[in-house]
């Protein structure tokens, strides 16, 4: 593979990065971890707190794996569809999540959209961080996407566009 083709996976793996780091904190807070920078962190955790949030790291563990899987040579049709599927698809819902909740709580803050009990700081939280993150995850898993249908570099064995 060449220092070209090389580069060309670079949000594969940054995708892959991402979505490992964000599993990895799904399953700190499954565990009762705090960090004091989400309102549902809980020292004592549900069964169902437990149970979502493990599901949680389940699918962003799943989400990066098809980002780095997207990176090898398939044959199969039917796989290169898949994947295509999970990076398209995953890259619009969270970069749409963020976005809109970058947004809504964008517009609490600045008062246009009143709250019951007030502005806490957790409006803060996820302007700065947390809808920020699912914008970023979004733009590396679509980046991913648009970067694997990239043509081949001269010399690479086959011909035409590889897509996936």
């Amino acid at each position: 593979m060449s220092t070209a083709r090389h580069g060309s996976h670079l949000p594969h793996h940054l995708a892959l990065a991402w979505a490992l780091l964000f599993a990895a904190l799904s399953v700190f807070w499954a565990l009762g971890g705090e960090t004091g920078l989400h309102p549902l962190e809980t020292p004592d955790p549900t069964s169902l707190f437990v149970l979502v949030n493990l599901v949680a790291a389940a699918l962003k563990t799943g989400i990066g794996v098809a980002a780095w899987l997207a990176t090898r040579e398939w044959r199969r049709r039917v796989v290169r569809g898949l994947l295509a599927l999970a990076l398209w698809g995953s890259g619009v819902v969270c970069a749409l999540y963020g976005v809109f909740g970058l947004v809504g709580n964008s517009l609490v803050l600045a008062g246009v959209l009143p709250v019951a009990g007030g502005i806490s700081r957790w409006y803060w939280y996820y302007v700065l961080l947390w809808d920020p993150f699912w914008v970023l995850g979004g733009a590396l898993l679509l980046a991913a996407a648009l970067r694997s249908g990239q043509p081949r570099e001269p010399g690479e064995s086959g011909s035409g566009w590889r897509m996936f």
